[in-house]
């Protein structure tokens, strides 16, 4: 039976800005087991990176988490002080955000930020740190460590900053990896080399991985599972196979049908209708309604549960209520 490393329970986080209240994390649930890699998936502004942040507890005003638990080894992180937040941020879990630019500090040398997690939360020497940097540097399939050490942010590319994000990462031999769209603004060489890294990181050292994409490609790679959010919401969870082979919501359907087959000519690719809605305006009913081919009465007057289909599959659809299945609606 596999053992739960986090756990997030009925997480809220809400935005309060001069249009209203912006519920980015409405009663979000997703766990994340020893060793697993969970692919959070969802257009953009469906909360992912809210979520992310809010493992962290890195949201900021406006932003508040209004409740909900996070438990990471069944300890809530929402409850921790400052200094206990501090020991887990970098040492038992770590970040690798979406633009290296913009997380690294262009002030300081790439050794000095990369030595920074070992001497903090470690008893290494500031040589042992310098080594220990070498070693990651080299794990990541970096080249010229001793002069990347030395050198500043802006001196290296995005597919090298990166590649320093992950050791950073890994430096104190984390539990968990938290990966926010790693990948997003490199070319496809680099980012299967960066994919490349993070599985071989996971199946050596059995490190759990939350990454956040919007990318199927990427999921159909590297996911154990994958959980989709729409709206703040999530709206379906399976395995990988299960969400590729039996898609059930008909938004995970729209995002796989959007995605382009190699070798099958399309004039238009498929889009899917709309847009993701005002997270400012929801009512208590299916948010995806107004997008949806399959939309009956019901959609418009109440949220849908997220129910399971198997021991492993759920999804949040009035589709697979008992009530439609009766009316002999097919999807």
């Amino acid at each position: 039976m596999a053992t739960p490393l986090l756990e997030i329970k009925d997480l809220q986080t809400t935005f309060y800005t001069e249009h209203g209240s912006v519920k980015a994390s409405n009663h979000v649930n997703v766990t994340v087991n020893k060793g697993e890699i969970v692919c959070l998936v969802g257009e953009s502004g469906c909360g992912k990176s809210v979520t992310a942040m809010s493992i962290m507890k890195l949201i900021e005003a406006p932003g508040v988490i209004e409740g909900g638990q996070i438990l990471f080894q069944d300890q809530d992180i929402l409850t921790l002080g400052n200094k206990a937040l501090r020991n887990l941020r970098g040492n038992d879990i770590a970040m690798i955000f979406q633009e290296p630019m913009s997380a690294l500090n262009p002030v300081y040398t790439i050794g000095d930020q990369m030595m920074e997690p070992l001497l903090q939360h470690t008893k290494l020497s500031k040589n042992e740190a310098y080594d220990k940097c070498i070693e990651l540097m080299e794990k990541v399939g970096l080249s010229r460590t001793k002069q990347l050490m030395k050198s500043y942010p802006h001196e290296l590319s995005g597919g090298m900053l990166q590649r320093i994000m992950i050791a950073i990462a890994l430096s104190c031999d984390p539990k968990l990896i938290i990966a926010d769209e790693p990948t997003t603004a490199l070319d496809v060489t680099i980012q299967a080399q960066i994919l490349e890294i993070l599985k071989e990181i996971n199946k050596e050292l059995q490190t759990s991985i939350l990454f956040i994409t919007h990318d199927l490609g990427v999921v159909a790679e590297m996911a154990d599972r994958v959980v989709v959010m729409y709206a703040g919401k999530v709206v379906e969870e399976g395995t990988v196979l299960e969400i590729f082979k039996e898609p059930k919501h008909p938004y995970t359907k729209g995002l796989l049908h959007a995605k382009p087959v190699i070798n099958k000519f399309q004039e238009r690719l498929y889009t899917i209708p709309g847009q993701v809605p005002d997270l400012s305006t929801l009512g208590d009913h299916c948010f995806f309604q107004d997008r949806c081919e399959y939309r009956m009465d019901i959609c418009g007057q109440s949220m849908p549960a997220l129910t399971s289909e198997s021991t492993t599959h759920c999804v949040a659809c009035w589709l697979y209520k008992e009530a439609p299945r009766k009316k002999g609606l097919k999807i």
